[in-house]
């Protein structure tokens, strides 16, 4: 195939350039380029700059490419606008549409376009591809990408192209930090502003309505230390497993933290030391009946010394509370989930963080939900706490929930018995000197 004239091409399919996009379109014309990460404001056009990218490669003979993105919905944006440039050139014949398991775009010469999303890391593994698009980078979870995703294209030496809202310093700013200081990559931070779309005036209305570091990262496209994330110190407050687990101390009190799954969600179980702040253990599961869910949750309990059970009283909570209080010996507080509820909730567990009075274990998906769990305005200019689209926030609720059933960050640090054996021999020689001197 002969080279692509890319100005020729873009005039053909009406895609309308503003001159943001003007150094992302050179770069996708250098073939030694094989990494480029986009932070993008809102509203700023990376819909039609990735379904552009992708469509362009599919003019290409045999060309393997995949569109990832957190939920399906997001995948078919990109999917639906490259398939109205192939309308304009191809004609009916000469491409193929497929839905099943997965959206694919199937061309006469060989090229196909698949759509997968992160919520299912297994469809992710064993492709050869010649362009990867990651969609919402930041909202997906680190470990997709370095266990499925990095190792694609590198048979074919294919192109990664990383495009996200930033969500504060996470994985995708380490990985745009890296491609930024590579000889192979490109790197661009495109503000909503570089749209003409959006006037001046709207974005400073908007401006005025949102705090700075949420402006900062959602319509600057910049990489904050406190934007939409909510807590601080995370890496600070992990133990070490066999520092963290611990078998129930008779003398001591437990609280646990319990949300429950709802739909494609998880039931967290997370139980703490009202001594230690510790998470002493934590279960997680899915698709689990809830007589069974019953057996667990009371079972941890009784083992940890009748701990009080803080439950997630929304959904199914209610069917698990009936269960749960028929067991003997069961203390148990409901917890509705409201969003007034849950924002005084987090705001508790994240005081407890940031003052460094909670202790969790090193679980990735624990630390993971905990870094990217953000803050978020509704179009109503309502403050909402969640996860970002397509992630959980099953872990954080549960620990937040047991740490609702603390009184105090101040952690209680009870001495070993031999120390206060030698306390008291030093205090029994003290006694003898004395009589001595005398």
């Amino acid at each position: 195939m002969k080279k692509i004239n890319d100005e020729a091409l873009i005039k053909r399919i009406g895609l309308a350039v503003h001159e943001g996009q003007k150094p992302l379109l050179e770069a996708i014309k250098n073939p030694k380029i094989r990494d480029i990460a986009l932070a993008c404001g809102r509203r700023w056009r990376k819909t039609y700059s990735v379904g552009y990218i992708a469509f362009r490669e599919l003019l290409k003979p045999n060309r393997k490419i995949w569109l990832v993105a957190p939920t399906s919905d997001l995948t078919q944006k990109t999917f639906s606008y490259v398939i109205q440039n192939v309308v304009k050139l191809f004609e009916p014949g000469e491409y193929k549409v497929t839905s099943k398991p997965y959206t694919k775009l199937v061309m006469a010469n060989g090229s196909w376009l698949e759509c997968k999303t992160a919520d299912n890391p297994v469809s992710l593994i064993g492709e050869e591809l010649d362009l990867l698009i990651i969609d919402e980078a930041a909202r997906i979870a680190p470990m997709i990408y370095e266990r499925e995703l990095a190792a694609t294209t590198m048979p074919r030496k294919g192109r990664t192209v990383f495009i996200s809202s930033p969500k504060g310093k996470n994985w995708f700013y380490e990985k745009f930090k890296q491609i930024e200081k590579s000889d192979d990559g490109f790197v661009w931070n495109a503000p909503s502003s570089d749209n003409p779309d959006n006037s001046p005036e709207e974005l400073e209305r908007i401006k005025k309505t949102l705090p700075e570091a949420i402006w900062k990262q959602e319509y600057l496209a910049q990489f904050v230390d406190s934007g939409a994330e909510v807590f601080r110190n995370i890496r600070e407050i992990v133990l070490d497993k066999e520092l963290c687990y611990e078998e129930p101390i008779p003398t001591h009190r437990y609280i646990l933290g319990v949300d429950i799954a709802k739909l494609n969600d998880w039931t967290v179980l997370t139980m703490l030391d009202k001594q230690s702040h510790k998470v002493v253990a934590w279960d997680r599961f899915q698709r689990v009946d809830y007589p069974i869910q019953n057996n667990r949750i009371a079972s941890l309990a009784k083992k940890y010394n009748n701990a009080r059970i803080i439950l997630d009283s929304t959904g199914g909570g209610k069917v698990l509370n009936d269960f749960l209080t028929r067991e003997e010996g069961l203390i148990i507080d409901d917890f509705n989930f409201s969003n007034k509820s849950k924002i005084n909730l987090i705001d508790k567990l994240g005081q407890y963080i940031e003052n460094k009075s909670v202790f969790i274990p090193n679980e990735p998906v624990i630390i993971n939900e905990l870094e990217v769990f953000g803050l978020d305005y509704t179009d109503g200019g309502t403050l909402i706490y969640s996860a970002p689209v397509g992630m959980n926030d099953d872990c954080v609720c549960s620990l937040a929930l047991a740490v609702w059933g603390l009184n105090s960050t101040k952690v209680r640090r009870e001495a070993p018995a031999y120390i206060g054996a030698k306390k008291e021999e030093r205090k029994i020689e003290k006694i003898k000197k004395k009589k001595i001197h005398r």
